[in-house]
C-alpha cells in the first residue's frame, strides 16, 4: 500500500534534480528552435523552477480532496483512485522529449502532485487505523520509510550508467508504473480500515472482520470494545459522523491539536530539508565535490536517509515521539552552524569541504530520525475518528504550502544571504525545539481516546475490564475520565500491572490510582457466544474513572 503511494511521492521528489542539466539542454533545444534564436540562462532557470514547483499546486489540491474522499469513499478506494493520475502522467512525462514540449512535462508534474496529495493524506491514515496502538508508532513510520526509498531509487536509476543521460532521462518516469500497477492490483484484496467501517459507516460486522483480518485472530473483543467506546463518545456529543470543515475549526478542544499539527508541518519544511533535497546538486558542487562525483554523493545522502529511517522504526515506540523530535532538532541546528562555517572558510582550507559533506549527512540523519516520520504520524494520532480525515488534509495542505515556499524562495534567499542561508534555518530549528518542548504531547503507547483526552480531560470515556474464568485480566485501555487527565493513563493491565489487586474468587477488584482509588461494579455477562463466536463465561466490570 505504501509502496504505491509514499514510494511514488519520494520518487517524484528526487527524480528531476540529478537530471537538471539534461532537462535544461532539452528545454534549450526546443525553445531555441521555436524562437529561432538563443534562450537566456534566466529563462531556463525560470522554466526549471516552474517544472519543479508545479507538483506543489497538484499536491495542494490532492490534499484538500483527500480528506473528503477518505470519508466519502473510504481510505482504500481513495488510494486506488490516486494512481489514476500516475497512469495519466507517466505517458506525458516520457513523451515530452519526442513531442518537443516542455509544457507536457509540466502538466505531468501537476498530475504527479495530485497523486502525492491524495496518497500522502490517505496512506498514513490507513496505516494508523489498522495498527495496534502498541505498534502504531513503528508501523506509522512506513510511509516515510517508503518515501525515502523512492528518493533513493530515483537517484540510483538516475546515475549515468543507467538512465541518467541526455538520451534516456525521460524513461525514468516509466519506472513509476511498477508501484502504481502493483497497488491497483493488490489493494482491492485488503479490507477497509475497521475504524472507518464502524465509526463512519456504522458497519460493525464488517469492522470486526477487518480487525480479524489484520490481527490474524478471532479474539478481537478488546479492540472492538475500544472502538465501541469511541463511537458512544461521539454519539453523546453529536459527532458520530464525519466532521465538516466548520466543525473542525470551531470545536474548542481541537484548536490545540490543530495548532500542533500545522506547526509540525511547518517545522518539517522550514527545517531546510527540501532545500537540501531540491538543490543538493548545487550544494555538493559548492562544497568542492568534483562534478563527476556529485550523482554518487546524492545517492549516498539518500541511502543514509533510508538507513536512518529504518533505524527509527523500532525507536518510535520505545523512546517516544518527543525525544525523537527534540534531540535531533538540536543536533540539526548546531550542525547547520558548523556547515555555514565550512562554506565560509573552505576557500582557504580545502579540507573543510569534506567536513561540509559530513555536516550534510549528519543533518539528513537528524531529519530522518525525527522531523521526517513524526509530523504526519502525529497528525493521525492526535484526533478521534471524526475529525481525523479533515485534520490530515489540513496537515497536507500546510506541508505543501511550506514545500512551495521553500521551492520558490530558497534560490532568492541563497542569493541574498549567501553562505549564511543555513543560519536562518538553524535559528528556526531552535525556535521549533522550544515549541515542541512546551506544546507537543507524548503519544507513545496511548490509544486514540487517551490521546484525545489530553486535550479535553473533562470528556467521559469508559474503561472495561474483562475477567476470564478468574485467571486473566483483559484491560480495554481506550479510557479517559472526568477526573484529572493523568487518571486516564492508568490502565491496570497495560500500564500499571503492579497496581492491580484481585481477590481469589475474581469478584472484586480495586485499582490503586492514588487519590482516585475506585471500586469496580460487577456485571455478569450471560454464558454463551461472544462477539467472535466463541463460547465464553466472562465477568465484565464497568466504571467511569
Amino acid at each position: 500500500m505504501v509502496f504505491g503511494s509514499s514510494f511514488q511521492f519520494g520518487f517524484n521528489i528526487g527524480v528531476l534534480n540529478p537530471q537538471v542539466r539534461f532537462i535544461n539542454a532539452s528545454y534549450y533545444d526546443t525553445l531555441s528552435g521555436r524562437k529561432g534564436g538563443g534562450v537566456s540562462p534566466q529563462e531556463l532557470t525560470v522554466l526549471w523552477s516552474l517544472t519543479t514547483a508545479l507538483m506543489i499546486p497538484g499536491g495542494l489540491v490532492g490534499s484538500l480532496l483527500g480528506g473528503w474522499m477518505a470519508d466519502r469513499f473510504g481510505r482504500k478506494h481513495t488510494l486506488i483512485f490516486s494512481h489514476v493520475f500516475i497512469l495519466l502522467g507517466v505517458p506525458l512525462a516520457t513523451g515530452c522529449v519526442a513531442a518537443r514540449s516542455p509544457e507536457i512535462l509540466m502538466i505531468s508534474r501537476i498530475l504527479f502532485g495530485f497523486n502525492a496529495g491524495l496518497g500522502n493524506c490517505a496512506a498514513p491514515m490507513f496505516v494508523s487505523e489498522i495498527s495496534p496502538y502498541s505498534l502504531r508508532g513503528a508501523l506509522s513510520t512506513l510511509p516515510q520509510l517508503f518515501l525515502t526509498i523512492g528518493i533513493l531509487m530515483s537517484s540510483i536509476f538516475g546515475l549515468p550508467q543507467l538512465l541518467g543521460s541526455s538520451e534516456r532521462w525521460q524513461f525514468l518516469f516509466l519506472l513509476e508504473l511498477v508501484p502504481a500497477l502493483t497497488a491497483i492490483v493488490a489493494i482491492p484484496f485488503l479490507h477497509e480500515t475497521p475504524r472507518f467501517l464502524l465509526l463512519i459507516r456504522d458497519k460493525r460486522p464488517q469492522a470486526q472482520k477487518s480487525v480479524e483480518f489484520y490481527r490474524r485472530t478471532k479474539d478481537v473483543s478488546a479492540e472492538m470494545e475500544e472502538m465501541d467506546t469511541e463511537q458512544r463518545t461521539a454519539k453523546k456529543t453529536d459527532k458520530a459522523t464525519a466532521f465538516t470543515w466548520r466543525q473542525l475549526f470551531t470545536t474548542t478542544n481541537l484548536r490545540r491539536p490543530l495548532l500542533i499539527v500545522i506547526m509540525l508541518q511547518i517545522m518539517q519544511q522550514f527545517s531546510g530539508i527540501n532545500a537540501v533535497f531540491f538543490y543538493s546538486d548545487g550544494i555538493f558542487r559548492s562544497t568542492g565535490v568534483p562534478e563527476e562525483h556529485v550523482p554518487y554523493a546524492i545517492v549516498g545522502t539518500n541511502f543514509v536517509n533510508v538507513l536512518m529511517t529504518v533505524v527509527t522504526v523500532p525507536l518510535i515506540d520505545r523512546v517516544g515521539r518527543r525525544p525523537l523530535l527534540l534531540i535531533p532538532m538540536l543536533v540539526m541546528a548546531v550542525d547547520l552552524i558548523v556547515l555555514t562555517v565550512c562554506l565560509r572558510l573552505q576557500s582557504s582550507h580545502s579540507w573543510l569541504g569534506i567536513v561540509a559533506v559530513v555536516c550534510i549527512l549528519v543533518y539528513v540523519i537528524g531529519f530522518a530520525v525525527g522531523l521526517g516520520p513524526i509530523p504526519m504520524m502525529l497528525a493521525a494520532e492526535l484526533f478521534r475518528q471524526g475529525p481525523r480525515p479533515k485534520a490530515m488534509a489540513l496537515a497536507g495542505i500546510a506541508n505543501w504550502c511550506g514545500t512551495f515556499a521553500i521551492a520558490i524562495g530558497f534560490e532568492p534567499l541563497k542569493a541574498a544571504a549567501g553562505d549564511f542561508t543555513f543560519i536562518i534555518f538553524s535559528v528556526l530549528l531552535f525556535v521549533f525545539v522550544v515549541f515542541t518542548f512546551l506544546c507537543v504531547p507524548e503519544t507513545k503507547n496511548l490509544t486514540f481516546e487517551e490521546i484525545a483526552n489530553k486535550f479535553c480531560p473533562g470528556d467521559d470515556i469508559e474503561v472495561e475490564v474483562v475477567f476470564e474464568d478468574g485467571d486473566g485480566v483483559c484491560c480495554d485501555a481506550a479510557a479517559a475520565a472526568t477526573t484529572p487527565p493523568t487518571t486516564a493513563d492508568h490502565c491496570p493491565d497495560q500500564h500499571y500491572p503492579e497496581q492491580r489487586r484481585q481477590q481469589e474468587d475474581g469478584a472484586v477488584v480495586t485499582f490503586d490510582l492514588g487519590p482516585h482509588t475506585l471500586p469496580m461494579v460487577e456485571r455478569q455477562r450471560p454464558e454463551g457466544d461472544d462477539e467472535t463466536g466463541d463460547r465464553t463465561d466472562k465477568t465484565t466490570t464497568h466504571t467511569k474513572l
